[in-house]
């Protein structure tokens, strides 16, 4: 039996040229994050990051407030990458928001609304604003949920029994895991993937080739500073 703990990356720079790096507030979720680990004694066997830069800069500053010697080194893999459209998508967004006013007034709420994002890109899909059309997309989901599953298959072979290990990736991979757990829906695992807040825990346990929801979705390591601006969703 083994425990596989799925981390959100911190909150990114949309809103700015380049969306690929933890904002401000994105650092000091990651550190808080490490912290809890570190404090709550919960102990990794192996650690993933996915290649992405905000995954990496999660991965790097929340360990960096782990106990040292007895933190694993950082295995990059970029397997756990987002989907590969998404950051264009985010980037274009960032184009044309400014030039819609429907757009623009979601975009107030970006970072603290977990509905915002998906209102954003439902804006942008009926306006023609995403960069490949449907029949692309949903053949480059398929492909995205493979490779997902293939890290998942890859990285379990590789444990023995009763491992820990931590994965600091996005919202996409997160969902595709919870779908595969859940057997959830095309529909139901989009939203699932809006309801990620940034350096949530999502624990599976993985038993008798078979995954488990564990935990979903927590940030208590943000809800104990009291403070409502760290809990974002992009």
């Amino acid at each position: 039996m083994n425990e596989i703990y799925f981390v959100r990356h911190g909150q990114a720079s949309f809103g700015q040229p380049a969306y690929d790096r933890l904002s401000t507030v994105g650092e000091r979720q990651a550190e808080l994050l490490g912290r809890h680990f570190r404090d709550t004694g919960i102990r990794f066997d192996a650690a993933y990051s996915g290649a992405l830069r905000r995954q990496v800069q999660t991965a790097t500053i929340a360990m960096d407030q782990m106990n040292g010697e007895s933190t694993p080194k950082l295995t990059i893999d970029a397997d756990f990458n987002e989907m590969d459209s998404s950051d264009q998508m985010m980037n274009r967004l960032f184009t044309v928001i400014k030039e819609d006013p429907e757009l623009s007034e979601q975009m107030k709420h970006i970072h603290t609304d977990h509905g915002a994002i998906g209102r954003i890109f439902d804006v942008a899909e009926k306006a023609d604003m995403m960069p490949v059309q449907i029949d692309t997309r949903l053949k480059m989901a398929q492909q995205f949920r493979e490779r997902i599953g293939g890290a998942i298959d890859k990285l379990v072979r590789k444990l023995e029994d009763h491992k820990k290990v931590v994965v600091f990736t996005s919202g996409g991979p997160t969902a595709v895991a919870l779908r595969r757990t859940l057997d959830t829906s095309r529909e139901q695992t989009v939203r699932l993937g809006w309801e990620l807040r940034n350096t949530s825990i999502t624990v599976l346990r993985h038993h008798q080739d078979q995954l488990w929801l564990v935990l979903f979705n927590c940030v208590a390591h943000l809800e104990a500073q009291n403070d409502p601006d760290l809990i974002t969703y992009i």
